[in-house]
């Protein structure tokens, strides 16, 4: 029984991982990097030559930002997956306690684990939308 009781701290820090994760990748894909900022600054009224010449570094640079927020999505997805097997886990671990007969302290604490982790998937979906609200911007 105390090897139960010991997962609770475990479970604890990968929720808290997990949300650190999907917080960071949101901010990230909202980043919009300075290559971006600079290629939107560009105006009509550049010699045509030099824009001409410029023109494919700055296709380039908005590929480059496109590719990191696809793949901040991606990571994002990735993390949601991730939280929604522990919620998984831990579902299953507070019924195994309970088919153990284990006592209420410990199914209390499981079923704490299980409102954690569903805050974290939460936290995680709520990213991945973002993330894919800003890679398709």
């Amino acid at each position: 029984m105390n090897s139960n009781t010991s997962t609770r701290p475990i479970l604890r820090h990968r929720m808290l991982a997990i949300t650190a994760l999907a917080l960071s990748i949101a901010l990230a894909a909202w980043n919009v990097s300075p290559a971006r900022a600079q290629s939107d600054g560009v105006t009509a009224d550049t010699a045509g030559a030099p824009a001409q010449a410029a023109q494919p570094a700055q296709d380039g640079a908005a590929d480059d930002a496109q590719n990191e927020k696809n793949q901040a999505s991606q990571q994002a997805h990735d993390a949601a997956d991730a939280a929604e097997q522990e919620l998984d886990s831990a579902s299953q671990a507070r019924d195994q306690l309970e088919s153990d007969g284990a006592s209420q302290d410990q199914i209390d604490a499981a079923n704490e684990a299980i409102a954690q982790a569903r805050a974290a998937k939460q936290a995680a979906d709520q990213a991945a939308q973002s993330a894919d609200d800003a890679a398709s911007k």
